[in-house]
């Protein structure tokens, strides 16, 4: 007997034919989350986890591109970007690692949307020891981040362990912007120099010496003047910013050059602050060309503080050149910017704010413990007081500590070393010298005219009436108010005259200084500096019957400056001579030779200067002549930005008057 089935036909093969399906359904299951989680490792391209992630980006581009994020001014600032003159955008940047797409530096456009396609990069598929783009570009980053609203599944974070640590290590208080007074002995300092300080948040309170500079310079690879200037010239110097303890450029610009520094205090947030730090890490291991009249420290330094705050528009206003005292200028206008401002004196100028305390027999005490330390034990020393003695042994130990300085001779014992006895007997006084307020003797950089000059003037010459035009973008002459610049100093550069002689019809180039420098040091017996001035140009040839005709001239002088005090508004001053002619008008096409200069200014007022000159040459080589001149030139300061003068010259017999009006921007 056949036994029975417990299903019938029809029911069991359709219970077959449901466990079949459920079974394929499974199959397939199994296989679609295998070739789901096999995809990344057969995807073309492994900078992207998903399909998902290039459509993200995708709309991310597409995003930016309506939001026209490319001609936004911050992303113009963060990646450098300027017009030309032809309308052009350039980035400025030099750095080959700046720029991420292959046209980045000229197409704001496509480097943004390269940016975004950076930031999805795999860790995993970088190079070890490199950087992820977020961290190479936490400015960039930040930015969009904020402007795009990033999705952090679709766009997830790299954790940035080495600048966390360095934004940590800074944490930044408050900017500061610092300016150095000029530095009439080295040509990359004539015209000052600015830098940054990240003042720290301590909970010690405020250390200034302990926190980190910011410095951007040429990175020299030459000791030859004239190969330094052409370099600087034409931008063939890398132009880096650098981190530094900022005790250490207070110690070379401070006391080695004795250059007293101005600090501006900033206002930014914690957010702006966090901007510009990103945005100095984005430019570290870059670099800029450096041109030493326009792409220099100070405008560089400008373009960081536009980044922590775009609001701030300070670099538009320079097209020719940027000097450093500028630098200062721009941030004026901006009332709530500046916070405080705080005066550095330098070593010299502490102890010159001590000599003007002393009697002349406490400084001639002064100048015989310099001469001979041993004289401390002196009768005559020993009968001052204690706050007496304390005063001159702080001024002796000033100027040893500058002495100091000056040593470059690692074997040469120290001064103070050397002056031992001093140090002893100071600590036995016990007291501090009541100083008083800290005399100034620098002036705010803000408070001088514009470094730009137009001059409009008219005169005569032997009867001949003339008008006159003049231009420099830089930057002092002796005769100008010396308010925000250094005293005794002048600084001219591609100063160009030009004249119109109406009774011959005529446009005559008067003057084209290249270069004309002058430094009148006062002369001080503890120091010895001497008065010194370098001329190069193009100058009329006024004691020849030439018909106005030019000359190549070049000069140098060298000579010492009396002045009593640094205050005083009289100061005289003299300087021997040497100077080369070269032209067509001369005999033999030149002259050389040499002779004096006797010249004295006075202030009658604040405003009102007048100049007394007197010189003679003799020019034995060459075409041979001699002749002598006296110049009486008059200056009434109008405003901070414009003057009047008045100039009587005569040379030989040979009289010459000019009346001119002077506006500096």
């Amino acid at each position: 007997m056949i036994p029975k089935l417990p299903y019938s036909s029809k029911k069991f093969f359709t219970l077959i034919r449901l466990k079949y399906k459920v079974a394929l359904y499974g199959l397939a299951t199994n296989l679609v989350l295998f070739i789901v989680a096999a995809l990344p490792f057969f995807n073309d391209s492994p900078l992207y986890a998903q399909p998902a992630g290039e459509n993200y980006i995708n709309r991310l581009i597409k995003v930016a591109g309506e939001k026209q994020l490319h001609k936004e001014r911050m992303w113009h600032l963060l990646l450098h970007y300027r017009e030309n003159f032809l309308g052009n955008t350039t980035g400025q940047e030099d750095g080959p690692a700046f720029y991420n797409a292959p046209d980045g530096k000229t197409n704001p456009e496509t480097e943004l949307a390269m940016t975004l396609r950076q930031f999805f990069q795999l860790p995993e598929t970088l190079n070890q020891g490199v950087e992820h783009p977020q961290c190479i570009f936490p400015a960039r980053y930040k930015w969009l981040k904020k402007e795009l609203s990033f999705d952090p599944l679709l766009l997830p974070e790299v954790r940035c362990q080495r600048l966390e640590s360095w934004l940590i290590n800074l944490s930044p208080e408050k900017i500061t912007l610092v300016f150095s007074s000029f530095y009439m002995n080295n040509p990359a300092s004539m015209f000052g120099h600015t830098l940054l300080r990240i003042d720290k948040k301590r909970e010690e309170g405020p250390q200034k010496l302990l926190n980190y500079g910011v410095n951007y310079a040429a990175t020299l690879d030459t000791d030859n003047a004239l190969l330094y200037v052409f370099k600087g010239l034409f931008g063939l110097f890398k132009g880096e910013f650098a981190l530094f303890p900022y005790y250490v450029k207070v110690q070379t610009y401070n006391n080695l050059e004795s250059r007293d520094l101005w600090e501006y205090e900033l206002n930014f947030t914690d957010d702006q602050m966090d901007m510009f730090l990103r945005h100095l890490w984005e430019l570290g291991g870059n670099y800029f060309d450096y041109y030493y009249f326009q792409e220099n420290c100070s405008y560089h330094i400008l373009s960081l503080l536009e980044v922590a705050n775009p609001e701030l528009h300070l670099t538009d206003q320079f097209f020719f050149h940027v000097i450093p005292s500028d630098t200062v200028k721009a941030l004026t206008p901006y009332s709530k910017l500046i916070a405080n401002k705080v005066y550095r004196p330098s070593l010299l100028s502490q102890m010159a704010h001590k000599r003007t305390q002393m009697n002349d027999h406490q400084e001639a005490l002064l100048q015989e413990l310099i001469k001979d330390p041993s004289s401390l034990k002196s009768e005559i020393f020993q009968k001052l007081s204690t706050s007496e003695k304390a005063l001159i042994l702080d001024a002796f130990l000033d100027y040893a500590q500058y002495k100091n300085m000056q040593n470059k001779n690692e074997d040469k014992p120290s001064e103070l070393i050397k002056n031992r006895a001093v140090l002893i007997e100071r600590s036995k006084l016990g007291v501090r010298t009541e100083e008083g307020v800290q005399t100034e003797y620098s002036t705010r950089p803000e408070l001088g005219h514009g470094s730009d000059r137009l001059k409009i003037g008219f005169g005569q010459h032997e009867g001949e009436t003339f008008e006159e035009i003049a231009y420099r973008p830089a930057y002092h002459d002796l005769l100008a108010k010396d308010t925000g610049f250094g005293k005794g100093s002048q600084i001219l550069f591609l100063d160009i005259t030009a004249r119109y002689y109406s009774d011959i019809d005529e446009f005559k180039l008067d003057r084209l200084q290249l270069i004309d420098i002058v430094s009148l040091t006062p002369y001080d017996p503890l120091f010895k500096k001497k008065s010194w001035r370098f001329a190069i140009g193009i100058d009329t040839v006024k004691d020849l019957d030439c018909n106005f005709c030019n000359s190549f001239k070049t000069s140098y002088g060298f000579g010492l400056t009396y002045k009593k005090s640094y205050f005083s508004p009289f100061t005289l001053y003299g300087l021997l001579n040497i100077e080369l002619e070269v032209s067509n008008d001369l005999k033999r096409d030149y002259r050389a030779g040499g002779g004096g200069t006797l010249g004295l200014f006075h202030d009658f007022t604040e405003n009102w200067r007048i100049q007394l000159l007197g010189s003679y040459l003799d020019f034995p080589l060459g075409h041979d002549s001699d002749y002598y001149k006296i110049a009486v030139n008059q200056r009434y300061a109008v405003s901070q930005n414009s003057d009047i003068r008045i100039e009587l010259n005569q040379i030989e017999n040979r009289e010459e008057w000019l009346f001119s009006i002077n506006a500096y921007f």
